[in-house]
C-alpha cells in the first residue's frame, strides 16, 4: 500500500520523522533547561523518537533499505527495552512505589510501555512476512522462524490489536486534551499527555497501514 505510492511514502515519512522531532526536541528542551528527564520519561522518549526514525527509513523512496537483520535487530532492541520497562514499572507499582514518567498526577501515560513493545513486534512480524515471499524462507534457520502460516494469523492479530488501540488512544486524547489548552511553554506543551497521546495514535495508525502494505 505504501509502497505503491512515492508521494504517501514521502508524506508518511514526513510524520514519522515529525513524531521523532517532536520525541527528540522534548529530551533536548528538557536538558537545555537543566531538569532533563530522568526515569520512564527520558525512556519513553529515546525509544519513540528511535522507533520513528526506524520507521522512516523504511519508506523513504528510492533509499535502499538497510539488510532485514539489520532492521530486525533494530526493532527487538527496542522491544525488549520497551518490554523491560514496562515489567519495570509493573513491578515497581505492585511494590507501593512511583514510577517517575514525567506525566501529571492520575496521568495512565505510563501504560504505553506494554503498547509500544507490542507496536515493536508488530514491525518485526511486518520484516519478517517478505521474507517467505522473497524465497528467505530457504535460509538456514529461517524456517524456524516462519513456520507455515504463522505470519498471516500473526499479522491479523495485530492489525487487530492496531485498531482497537488507536481507538483507545484517541479517546484518550479528546479526555486530555482539555488539560493542555492552557498549557504555556514549548517543552510543557511536547509533553503534555494528549500531545503525547496524539503521536502515539498517528504512530499507531501507520504502523497498521505498514503492516497491510
Amino acid at each position: 500500500m505504501l509502497s505503491d505510492s512515492a508521494l504517501l511514502s514521502w508524506f508518511f515519512t514526513l510524520v514519522l520523522l515529525a513524531l521523532a522531532a517532536r520525541a527528540t526536541a522534548r529530551l533536548a528542551l528538557a536538558r537545555g533547561s537543566g531538569g532533563a528527564l530522568t526515569g520512564a520519561a527520558r525512556n519513553a522518549e529515546v525509544a519513540h523518537a528511535a522507533m520513528g526514525f526506524g520507521m522512516a527509513i523504511l519508506l523513504v523512496p528510492g533509499l535502499p533499505r538497510p539488510p532485514t537483520s539489520v532492521s530486525l535487530a533494530f526493532f527487538a532492541v527496542l522491544t525488549g527495552f520497551a518490554a523491560f520497562t514496562s515489567v519495570r514499572g509493573v513491578t515497581a507499582r505492585l511494590r507501593g512505589r512511583q514510577v517517575n514518567c514525567g506525566c501529571a498526577p492520575k496521568d495512565s501515560t505510563h501504560l504505553l510501555d506494554p503498547h509500544h513493545a507490542i507496536v515493536g513486534a508488530a514491525m518485526i512480524v511486518m520484516l519478517l512476512r517478505p521474507a517467505a515471499d522473497m524465497g528467505m524462507s530457504s535460509m538456514p534457520g529461517m524456517t524456524t522462524m516462519l513456520p507455515t502460516g504463522a505470519p498471516g494469523v500473526a499479522v491479523l492479530g495485530f492489525l487487530a490489536y492496531v485498531w482497537v488501540a488507536a481507538l483507545v488512544l484517541g479517546y484518550g486524547m479528546t479526555k486530555l486534551l482539555p488539560a493542555t489548552v492552557g498549557t504555556s511553554g514549548t517543552g510543557a506543551l511536547l509533553g503534555s499527555p494528549a500531545t503525547v497521546y496524539g503521536c502515539e495514535l498517528a504512530m499507531t495508525v501507520l504502523t497498521g497501514l505498514m503492516l497491510l502494505s
